[in-house]
């Protein structure tokens, strides 16, 4: 991971693309080094000469083609192998992480979308349909983004030292290396399942619960209690796979999740006690959907068009 970060920070130096952060520590070590290298008999131009070789010696030693000035090779390979060994150092502690401020970005998704997204770290996260992500441009001492609204799939790159933190509602999740998926869509109960590894869930700075492979957490917003849960792992992944998954999920919480899936509004006319269980494929077209939906509560839901997206719902 260091050497794909100082790879990629010499290139940017190298094209005139870097930070004015980055070039400046770049040329602190560059300088200190060339001074050793070349102490003697030296002008401005071969001392440039010398740094931009080394550079192209340091490319070559991390894996990537380089061309090197026969008159300059041993003095940039020596060089090299301390600039390396410095960066490598400089970066593992963390300066490179706090040598510029961090920059927030958001992503969002509408209804019935998703999106991919990776991370400067190589983790990945899919962001589900009418969702929002902030995340940052880059890590400092830890990585840490925030599921604002809506739900995710996780799929965290291991990183000792440095955990991954999720924050979502009030909660945290803390993770090392793993996968995992949140739901925090507004009005519906919190949910975090995990498919590998091992997650904490927190509160308030508190453990609220450890989850590991193939456990489901759902979260009631009124109170914060919480129910602990076994689950079969393509139920935690189901909207990824193109699926609606419902799994002993009350019919209110059902439509407020398929409002996010659909361009549509449900109006409950009455409270709904009944929970549903099944899996319906996303590419079912809504009527399908609401028929479906009538046959899981054997025919107690009573849904019906209201125009224009609408739909009351009764029993």
């Amino acid at each position: 991971m260091i050497r794909l970060k100082i790879k990629a920070l010499i290139d940017k130096y190298l094209e005139d693309t870097a930070t004015a952060g980055e070039a400046k520590m770049l040329d602190h070590w560059l300088d200190a080094l060339a001074e050793e290298a070349a102490p003697l008999n030296r002008n401005n131009r071969s001392m440039e000469q010398l740094r931009r070789n080394m550079l192209q010696t340091i490319k070559q030693r991390t894996g990537q083609s380089a061309v090197i000035y026969p008159m300059w090779k041993k003095v940039a390979v020596a060089a090299a192998v301390l600039l390396m060994g410095g960066m490598a150092t400089w970066w593992a502690t963390g300066s490179y992480s706090t040598a510029r401020p961090v920059a927030w970005n958001e992503l969002r998704t509408a209804i019935g979308e998703k999106k991919m997204l990776l991370l400067p770290d190589s983790s990945r996260i899919w962001l589900g349909a009418n969702s929002v992500l902030k995340y940052p441009d880059h890590f400092t001492d830890t990585r840490q983004i925030q599921l604002l609204t809506g739900e995710a799939f996780f799929d965290i790159a291991p990183a000792i030292n440095q955990p991954f933190l999720v924050n979502a509602d009030s909660l945290q999740v803390q993770v090392l290396g793993t996968s995992f998926h949140i739901r925090a869509y507004p009005r519906q109960q919190l949910e975090v399942a995990v498919s590998s590894g091992k997650i904490s869930v927190n509160k308030n700075g508190q453990v609220m619960d450890i989850l590991t492979a193939n456990q489901l957490l759902v979260v009631n917003r009124n109170g914060y209690t919480f129910t602990h849960l076994s689950v079969d792992p393509p139920d935690i992944e189901g909207w990824m796979q193109e699926k609606v998954v419902f799994d002993n999920m009350p019919v209110t919480e059902a439509l407020l999740l398929l409002e996010n899936y659909y361009p549509v509004k449900f109006h409950v006319q009455q409270p709904l006690e009944k929970q549903i269980t099944g899996s319906l494929s996303m590419h079912l077209t809504i009527t399908q959907i609401i028929n479906v939906l009538e046959d899981l509560t054997d025919h107690q839901l009573k849904i019906k068009a209201a125009g224009a997206g609408n739909y009351t719902v009764d029993q």
